[in-house]
């Protein structure tokens, strides 16, 4: 994707952009929509977490609930301990305290897809304001390793994607490591390198 100048990237909205230009607005503007999407009361009052289905090919994609933490906590540790990762997680337990800090944030949003009743993907994030409009910053976003190549990532963004744009967001943030998949992956699917940023680190 070309880097646009930062006045004109601003002055547009990437979202709205990539939708209107996406496959999948036929069908979310069809009556399909009416049998597709369901909205349920809150499973948890104190943790206001309000889940919504979409059902596509097979897939269940919804909003995080806390009941899922355990098993995507298994499915983070399994992911980020390989290739090209090699995370050294020393328990399950760490990483779901991890998790748990992303999720307790007051403005945490969190998506997750499932196959056959098992986490296949997940996008943990939160909501951030500033001048431009509302934001999402993805903190987390990984998907089961032997379907990783699959789609299923390009589909769950969409449906993040989708869930925000109606919402009122503008773009969405992230992070990657640099030159491997993961990074062509989200140039793929929109992203683009702002090489007006940088990442700067100091360690204790």
């Amino acid at each position: 994707m070309p880097i646009k100048t930062i006045k004109d990237h601003f002055s547009s909205n990437p979202l709205k952009n990539h939708f209107e230009n996406n496959s999948l607005k036929e069908h979310f503007s069809s009556n399909h929509l009416k049998n597709h999407w369901t909205y349920f009361f809150q499973d948890n009052m104190e943790n206001k977490v309000l889940e919504q289905f979409y059902d596509y090919g097979g897939l269940e994609f919804r909003r995080f609930s806390w009941k899922d933490l355990d098993e995507c906590a298994q499915l983070f540790k399994s992911v980020f301990s390989t290739d090209p990762w090699y995370d050294e997680w020393i328990s399950l337990d760490q990483v779901k305290n991890y998790l748990k800090e992303l999720i307790e944030n007051p403005v945490f949003e969190g998506f997750v897809v499932c196959e056959n009743s098992n986490v296949v993907a997940v996008c943990l994030g939160h909501r951030r304001s500033g001048w431009m409009g509302k934001e999402f910053f993805v903190d987390e976003f990984f998907v089961e390793n032997r379907r990783q190549g699959g789609g299923i990532g390009t589909k769950t963004l969409n449906f993040v994607g989708k869930i925000l744009f109606n919402e009122g967001y503008t773009r969405l943030t992230l992070l990657t490591n640099k030159g491997i998949f993961a990074e062509s992956f989200y140039l793929k699917n929109g992203f683009y390198n702002n090489e007006k940023r940088t990442i700067m680190v100091k360690e204790f």
